[in-house]
């Protein structure tokens, strides 16, 4: 090859080479804008306002005050209530237990019969 086309070839990688540095850095600075944005957009939004744990504590105590304040002593009807239902409670599970304890023996004599 003569020196007149290794100098045009050396000269088009040359430009090449700049060309492709002149890319990479408009592409920088394109990032570097979106990132100068994507902070600016950061900076502006507030976080909200995170109570202070006392603020916390003195209203969860003031909610357990106002509940506690707000219940009575058991009375003797409440009493009397609550025996009423634990005997009709005891009443009716006797009665599920028989009506299923009869069920079962049914059909534990259906089955006898069927196997006959």
């Amino acid at each position: 090859m003569d020196e007149g086309m290794m100098g045009a070839l050396s000269a088009l990688l040359v430009a090449c080479v700049a060309f492709l540095a002149w890319r990479i850095e408009k592409h920088a600075l394109t990032m570097r804008q979106d990132l100068d944005k994507s902070v600016q957009q950061l900076a502006e939004k507030t976080l909200p306002d995170i109570p202070d744990f006392d603020e916390l504590r003195e209203s969860l105590e003031d909610l357990i005050e106002q509940t506690i304040g707000s219940m009575r002593t058991p009375q003797l009807a409440d009493h009397l209530g609550a025996m009423a239902q634990q005997f009709f409670q005891m009443k009716m599970a006797k009665q599920m237990q028989d009506m299923n304890l009869g069920t079962l023996l049914s059909n534990a004599e259906n089955t006898e019969n069927e196997d006959l």
